[in-house]
């Protein structure tokens, strides 16, 4: 498979949810908590401590794009009043990212083996000499 259609791959599959290297769906074990490992085949999904801090900007990018963003142009328009669009823009500052943390965390996953799809191909397990 061309490395292209790898990265491709690993991004539509972690917008899934599912595994970047097989496709498993779902690589989560809670709503906010993902499997270490994938259960079909074992790719690591959850690295060091630190490791998927970097769900957390995507997560507020969601928010401000498809949030806020709106509701500051409604205002700018005159679509909303100043204490409307607080209150709507605060709010879902506080509310959205707990309900799109689960596919920002899958986001992430996939981000990651699409930068790095050499870490996602199965790599073949060693064969043990056997003792004569």
């Amino acid at each position: 498979m061309n490395i292209g259609r790898q990265r491709r791959l690993c991004l539509r599959r972690g917008i899934r949810g599912s595994c970047p290297r097989c496709g498993h769906h779902p690589v989560f074990k809670s709503h906010y908590r993902l499997h270490e490992w994938c259960p079909a085949c074992g790719l690591a999904l959850e690295h060091e401590d630190g490791w998927g801090l970097g769900a957390i900007p995507l997560n507020y990018s969601i928010a401000c794009v498809f949030w806020i963003l709106p509701i500051a142009l409604l205002f700018l328009i005159d679509g909303l009043s100043l204490g409307v669009a607080l209150f709507l823009a605060g709010s879902g500052a506080v509310i959205l990212p707990f309900l799109t943390y689960r596919f920002s965390k899958a986001l992430w996953v996939g981000i990651y083996y699409a930068i790095l799809p050499h870490e996602a191909v199965p790599r073949e397990p060693k064969r043990r000499e056997r003792p004569d």
